[in-house]
């Protein structure tokens, strides 16, 4: 942590509001490029509500790329979660849904180095992680117990006033990232409105101590699903660690009928365990608003929006802590470019244009979650859809349509929530093949940092694209395939997964989509792709 009055000026090339996994987890990315930033968070201690609790797997393949997928996995409740449904946690179940229903692959590493399947970190574990991780950063300071306020845009650098308890400091920034939160103090300063749902439901969240779930399915990890009109209602019982720590989550009938402050919560816990002499622990009760809404702008001059500050959705599926990470994700690559030089502040237009499309259809994806979670009013849940719980195509199969890539229109309007298919296509992730024989490294952990141009060894494309890379000053790592190439033995499955001509190039961004796809017949592709790459043309 940074004390003020040791630090000033405190003067940054990037200040990020706002120190949960979002704005921490853009320390890291900008930390990974040496950018000089200032984290301020206005906490002081990390709460121990659990919040957000799943990652799915592009998530973890980020964490990958920073090494930090393994202590994450390791904090999180062991194996995928099962779902079971019935009319209290003792009583029979009326069906269980079991981990990894309804995706081929869920299990195993077919499509990515990292499963399908969730891992179930919730965020007061997944906080400290990536929190150390950037006190490993030595370009990243920290400052906790501050806020931000009288924040200036002066059109080449931004002006802002960070206060603690005991002093304040004026600070000057390049460029600023909003990650403070549904409430975001940056973004109603901005005048950025909100459209969509701003109160679906006001739930609940009651944390307590309990074997319960272990006891009854015989797995830590699993969920349990009450519907019962004559107690509770409609409620989730969900697992937070290995310490039988336990949430149940939504909203009790009992909400509608007597102020919160009145409800006894253990006696509404023993409601929906089914039993009155289940010994439990009450931790905390705390209400939270169920939103789904998604801000008018990304971007305002040199601020930028991310996480819960730019979208809100429905907890149910999980996608709206994934989908901050990756926001900043997309974010920090552009921003360090920027910032380094080799690329105009115009590619940074091009994020709102990438991720709120994104941001849209996960939106939508997770209000249909809600809905069918919750059910009919008098008579709780009715059904599970399958794409609440396995959704490879929303998660490592969103792609870029528009923005910093140069190809050919997509064929289909969007892409599917339950299925997915991998493709080297122009603004997709590109696709995951094992580069030895152990099976350890994935191509996808070549990308992160810089443009990577994969072909077969001797192709033109390829060569073509590194001479004008160096000759504009971008970064680029260029990798071969095939006979004497980088990674010989991967020639075949390399050329199977993405459908390469022998004399073509794939280029890669670092964050893992597909910028171009650069044959010899089309020599201006690699001048147009390198182009929109720096922000200094459009599609």
């Amino acid at each position: 942590m940074t004390d003020m009055s040791t630090a000033l000026p405190l003067n940054a090339d990037v200040v990020i509001v706002g120190a949960g996994p979002v704005g921490l987890s853009a320390a890291l990315l900008l930390g990974r490029f040496g950018v000089d930033t200032l984290v301020i968070e206005r906490r002081t201690e990390r709460s121990h509500h659990p919040r957000s609790r799943a990652v799915t797997s592009r998530t973890m393949e980020v964490f990958r790329s920073l090494g930090i997928a393994e202590e994450v996995r390791a904090a999180a409740l062991p194996g995928g979660p099962k779902r079971h449904l019935g009319r209290d946690v003792v009583s029979p179940w009326r069906m269980i849904v079991p981990s990894g229903a309804g995706a081929d692959g869920a299990a195993d590493t077919t499509f990515g180095p990292e499963t399908l399947e969730k891992v179930l970190c919730s965020q007061d574990a997944l906080e400290p992680i990536l929190a150390d991780a950037v006190a490993a950063e030595s370009s990243v300071r920290v400052i906790l117990g501050a806020t931000a306020s009288n924040l200036v845009d002066h059109g080449d650098q931004v002006e802002l006033s960070i206060a603690t308890e005991s002093e304040t400091a004026e600070v000057t920034a390049k460029y600023v990232i909003a990650a403070d939160g549904a409430g975001s103090r940056v973004r109603s300063a901005l005048g950025i409105g909100v459209k969509g749902e701003l109160n679906l439901q006001t739930a609940v969240s009651v944390l307590f101590r309990s074997p319960i779930i272990r006891r009854r399915t015989g797995d830590p990890s699993s969920f349990i699903y009450i519907d019962n009109p004559d107690t509770v209602g409609s409620v989730v019982i969900a697992p937070v660690d290995a310490t039988d720590r336990v949430a149940m989550l939504g909203r009790p009938l009992i909400m509608d009928q007597i102020p919160f402050e009145e409800i006894d919560w253990t006696a509404q816990i023993h409601s929906a365990l089914g039993d009155p002499d289940e010994q439990v622990e009450l931790d905390d009760a705390r209400t939270w608003t169920v939103g789904a809404w998604i801000a008018d702008r990304y971007k305002a001059g040199r601020v930028l929006l991310a996480g819960d500050a730019v979208h809100v959705m429905p907890p149910y599926g999980g996608f709206n802590q994934n989908t901050g990470v990756q926001d900043v994700h997309n974010l920090a690559w552009k921003l360090a470019a920027v910032l380094k030089g080799w690329a105009d502040p115009a590619l940074l237009q091009t994020y709102e244009t990438e991720r709120k499309p994104v941001a849209e259809f996960n939106t939508v994806e997770s209000v249909k979650n809600f809905h069918s979670i919750i059910g009919n009013r008098d008579s709780g849940p009715r059904t599970f859809r399958p794409e609440n719980f396995v959704h490879p195509g929303l998660d490592i199969g969103f792609r870029y349509d528009n923005g910093a890539v140069a190809g050919d229109a997509p064929t289909q309007e969007s892409w599917p929530v339950g299925d997915f298919v991998p493709t080297a296509a122009v603004g997709e992730r590109a696709p995951h093949i094992w580069l030895d024989a152990e099976r350890t490294k994935s191509v996808l952990d070549l990308f992160g940092r810089e443009l990577v141009i994969l072909a077969h060894v001797g192709s033109r494309p390829a060569a073509g694209v590194a001479r004008q890379a160096e000759e504009w000053g971008i970064p680029y790592l260029s990798i071969s395939f095939g006979p004497d190439g980088d990674y010989a033995e991967a020639g075949a499955d390399w050329a199977s997964a993405y459908h390469v001509d022998d004399d073509e190039a794939i280029l890669v961004r670092p964050d893992g989509h597909v910028l171009a796809r650069v044959t010899a017949d089309r020599p201006g592709r690699a001048d147009q792709a390198l182009l929109v790459y720096t922000g200094r043309s459009s599609r």
